[in-house]
């Protein structure tokens, strides 16, 4: 405890972490303000289709006209349907007409669910309220964006004892050399899971403070097990930030492991970010044998919120209305067809993974420390 104390008070002390953890804070109120402005412009577009000057979208409060939209959207949604469905009676062809944005079944669902709990829908792209907000800050932070700044941020913890030969004092201590490595490779995982959650917290912040809330029970469409639910907006947050922390384990556990092999700073960081986004690309390759294997794969759970959801920035396409189950159509278990992707399998795949690495890390580190006493 005293070791893990007396380096995580060394790490908290630095220029390089004080800086780092300002461009996350800065970052965030930039991603803030972006959204603010895109979700401006597309309310306006929305208001010119709709004729209307009330707004529905990123509201704070449910109102009689956001209930009056959600349900004559409903109403267009179906006599759509009608429409597909007399057409295919009539043996006409639907090839352009039947397509992801323009079939937004489960949006009926969505709008019932915002009725019925009288919630004013938001954008889950361009959402500034606190809720929203904090959870498309979470999606980009669970996936390369995070896992790069977390790393140039505590990457160097071994390789830098490693370049500056100062293991030696921890060795001339009473410090077994077991405890010493799982000692550091806790601790950056620890300072890691601390700085997402600040951030989290600090979106959640900014967001309350400059747009308002809106509630933690929101309803995102997520896909789960070959089908799409809806799933409150506390609960995948929960999930992504839960999954997150085991992919943050696995990529810190390559790191160590390159770390030990390549005992350079900036050399063992490159070689693993290469190492995590060729696994990346060649886990999600769009061939038959990769997808039916990718469930085994842990570098196919690096991208966590894809998971559930993923993100496309086109623009809504009918009813004045973000589809968010186009965007759930997007997610990797149904880009790759494999319904076994999933974040209880991730779980143990990254868990599994995990365990190998640091086996490896500690039988090299056990095997070369005495090379680096000097």
């Amino acid at each position: 405890m005293n070791l893990i104390l007396f380096e995580g008070k060394k790490t908290w002390q630095t220029r390089k972490t004080h800086l780092f953890l300002l461009l996350g804070l800065l970052l965030t109120v930039i991603l803030f303000l972006f959204n603010g402005y895109l979700g401006q412009k597309e309310n306006l577009v929305i208001d010119s289709l709709l004729g209307s000057n009330t707004r529905v979208m990123g509201q704070n409060r449910y109102s009689d006209e956001i209930n009056q939209f959600l349900k004559q959207t409903n109403q267009e949604i179906e006599e759509q349907e009608e429409n597909f469905r007399a057409a295919a009676d009539k043996g006409q062809s639907l090839v352009g007409k039947l397509t992801l944005p323009t079939y937004p079944f489960y949006r009926t669902m969505l709008n019932n669910e915002l009725a019925k709990r009288k919630l004013p829908p938001q954008s889950m792209r361009y959402g500034t309220k606190n809720t929203i907000f904090s959870a498309i800050l979470l999606s980009y932070l669970a996936s390369g964006f995070g896992i790069v700044l977390l790393l140039f941020l505590f990457g160097d913890s071994l390789t830098k004892e490693i370049d500056e030969r100062s293991l030696y004092f921890y060795l001339s201590q009473p410090v077994k050399r077991s405890r010493l490595y799982f000692a550091k490779y806790m601790l950056v995982w620890l300072q890691s899971i601390v700085v997402v959650a600040v951030l989290f917290l600090f979106s959640f912040v900014i967001a309350s403070l400059f747009s308002g809330g809106s509630s933690f029970d929101y309803p995102v469409i997520v896909f789960t097990e070959k089908s799409m639910t809806l799933m409150p907006i506390i609960q995948y947050s929960g999930q992504v930030f839960l999954v997150f922390m085991f992919v943050l384990a696995f990529c810190l556990a390559l790191h160590f492991f390159v770390s030990i092999l390549l005992k350079k700073t900036s050399f063992s960081l490159v070689v693993t970010l290469m190492i995590l986004f060729e696994g990346y690309n060649l886990s999600t390759l769009n061939n038959e044998f990769m997808r039916k294997i990718a469930h085994f794969n842990p570098f196919a759970y690096l991208n966590v919120s894809r998971l559930f959801v993923g993100y496309d920035f086109r623009p809504f396409e009918l009813f004045s209305i973000e589809n968010q189950e186009y965007y759930a159509n997007w997610c990797l278990p149904r880009t790759l067809h494999n319904g076994q992707i999933n974040s209880l399998n991730g779980v143990v795949v990254l868990s599994i993974g995990t365990v190998i690495l640091l086996s490896l890390g500690y039988f090299c580190f056990k095997k070369n420390v005495h090379r680096w006493k000097i």
